[in-house]
């Protein structure tokens, strides 16, 4: 289960860091920190609590994009002790989009747990994703497929020119699994200094900032593209500000849902290249 949890937070969060790969938008390098609690309960779902910290690093590295997120979670079960999940992601996304390597690593109380390590490439003719771990398994791409900073160029474009649905195919880099459809559904804009940004912690300039800034409500489904199921396999929703940072994210996992609230927001310098 907390493996399933943690590889669903890096998945919806590394699309989430590529947000800056829209060049004709003014949207800015940043680092930020989110709270993260459980937020719903529902069914036979056997989580009593859930707690930790995010941080989500984008950044342009001039001939690419790079993404660095950790997530460190507390979760406590009906039928178990505590367990502490620390899970950290990497990407490096070319910026014509048909290149991606990536590192994901997890751990369970301190001891390793899961590794993925790989490039993905795309072409005309479709696409291949080669994992150095685990060793010599391989992944085809349609290729209609996106990676994360491309999709996040189409996302924040359609978001701008009103448009209130798309739907791709886009692999995050997480593991052998996370190739998806998403679709992704977006919401009426909303003026800038018309609703102010809630604030989980430290309210400095970068953060209140913020409220000065046209946005969009998006909601995303995740559906896994070798089953065809009704369900999606996770949804996230947040708010989407036109500088990239995300917002009053939800992150829904069908019996559960956690809130990832921002607490900290840092404006990176971008390169001298």
């Amino acid at each position: 289960m907390t493996r399933d949890i943690g590889r669903a937070v890096l998945a919806t969060t590394a699309v989430l860091g590529g947000l800056a790969a829209a060049e004709a938008a003014d949207l800015q390098p940043h680092r930020a920190l989110y709270d993260l609690a459980l937020a719903t309960v529902r069914g036979t779902s056997d989580i009593t609590s859930l707690n930790g910290r995010m941080a989500l690093e984008w950044a342009d590295a001039c001939d690419g994009w790079t993404v660095n997120q950790k997530v460190r979670m507390n979760l406590t079960s009906r039928d178990g002790p505590p367990v502490t999940n620390e899970f950290s992601f990497s990407s490096f996304e070319t910026k014509d989009g048909d290149s991606l390597r990536f590192t994901m690593r997890s751990t369970a109380d301190g001891e390793p747990f899961e590794e993925f390590v790989g490039t993905a490439s795309r072409g005309a003719a479709g696409g291949e994703v080669v994992f150095s771990v685990p060793e010599g398994e391989t992944l085809a791409l349609p290729a209609t497929t996106m990676f994360p900073s491309e999709h996040l160029f189409l996302l924040v474009e359609s978001a701008r020119a009103g448009k209130r649905w798309i739907g791709e195919v886009v692999f995050s880099g997480t593991g052998p699994e996370s190739l998806h459809e998403v679709t992704a559904f977006i919401g009426a804009e909303i003026a800038a200094g018309s609703k102010p940004i809630a604030l989980a912690g430290e309210g400095d300039d970068a953060m209140l900032a913020l409220a000065e800034l046209r946005s969009w409500p998006v909601a995303m489904a995740y559906f896994p593209l070798r089953r065809r199921e009704a369900e999606p396999e996770f949804e996230v929703s947040y708010r989407l500000m036109e500088n990239g940072v995300a917002t009053n994210l939800l992150l829904d996992y069908g019996d559960f849902a956690m809130r990832a609230s921002l607490y900290r927001l840092e404006i990176l310098a971008p390169p001298d290249c």
